[in-house]
């Protein structure tokens, strides 16, 4: 009788553990969603009070978009050209640094699409046929925002050393369009050639808010948004900008060594959510191999159906919710 009664009591303690750990995890979460939300709505501003900004600026700010062909055929690209909607797609092929026209993209689009249709019919995936070309048609989006993004985190790493070669090359007396020239031919690529585009706007006609302006519409990141309204308020207020330019600097150096202690701290939670979205998965694929039968009450029977469906709102809100844990602004 005793024994029974000091599992009950252990039970009791175990479950009122488990009630504080899933409280202090659930008021965990709350901070750092609130957290992050603020940071978001931080970032959102700046962005607002800076589009304000590039809207208010001249037409010749822009003139980068109109430069480069569609395709290589003129007949062409003056037929490309007519359709507005493609613009953002020459803007995001100009932000990956790529060698690529919008007429090569459309074509890898269309075929990646038509691919997708042909294996939806083969397969006989029914109602999947039809989202198979939208999905495979994308393929070639999606790699270009890869593309893009490895391309701007290499930018990202080498602004603070370029800001300092900047700021270098103002105090020893070169002028605004010289002090680039000389950071596009000391830097490594990326970096280099988007410093040397300014620079070329800036030695044949266009002035120097133009050109970082241009700069910062090129290159979409926070840090060389804060390089342009750094320039810009200098323009207006007067005072020394390669102080300023140092300070940056500095600045952008220790908001990377704090993104990378995040970035290490939530590594763990990052790999659980991995874990946690890919052994479903997993798991329905090694039983349809071993035991194709064992899972066909799901697709068989209308209760199944509706269990899926369930499953998969759930699933893909689970996944949303650990990715807004583990993605933290700074």
């Amino acid at each position: 009788m005793m024994n029974a009664d000091v599992q009950l009591d252990i039970w009791g303690y175990l479950i009122l553990i488990a009630g504080f750990l899933g409280l202090f995890g659930l008021i965990e979460f709350t901070l750092l969603l609130i957290g992050n939300r603020n940071a978001r709505q931080d970032s959102q501003r700046f962005r607002f009070r800076f589009s304000l900004l590039m809207e208010d600026g001249p037409s010749t700010s822009k003139s980068w978009i109109k430069k480069g062909a569609y395709a290589q055929s003129p007949a062409l690209d003056a037929w490309l050209k007519q359709f507005s909607r493609l613009e953002p797609l020459y803007l995001l092929i100009g932000t990956t640094g790529r060698k690529v026209t919008v007429a090569q993209m459309l074509v890898w689009m269309a075929g990646c699409a038509m691919a997708g249709l042909v294996a939806g019919i083969v397969l006989k995936l029914s109602v999947v046929t039809l989202i198979m070309p939208l999905l495979t048609g994308y393929a070639p989006i999606m790699m270009l925002r890869r593309w893009k993004g490895a391309r701007m985190g290499k930018i990202e790493e080498q602004l603070p050393d370029a800001l300092d070669m900047l700021a270098q090359s103002l105090r020893a007396g070169h002028a605004f369009s010289g002090a680039f020239r000389v950071v596009s031919q000391q830097s490594p690529e990326p970096i280099a050639s988007e410093f040397r585009t300014t620079s070329d706007e800036v030695t044949y006609g266009a002035s120097v808010r133009d050109g970082v302006l241009g700069l910062a519409q090129r290159v979409e990141l926070m840090d060389v948004r804060y390089f342009a309204l750094t320039v810009l308020i200098q323009l207006d207020t007067g005072g020394s900008l390669s102080q300023l330019l140092i300070d940056l600097a500095r600045l952008i150096r220790e908001r990377q060594k704090l993104r990378r202690t995040i970035r290490v701290l939530s590594a763990e939670g990052r790999v659980s959510a991995w874990i946690l979205g890919l052994l479903p998965l997993g798991f329905g694929l090694f039983m349809s191999i071993i035991s194709p039968g064992y899972l066909s009450y799901f697709w068989t029977d209308p209760m199944g159906v509706l269990l899926v469906k369930v499953m998969a709102g759930l699933f893909i809100l689970g996944i949303l919710w650990m990715k807004s844990v583990t993605n933290i602004k700074v």
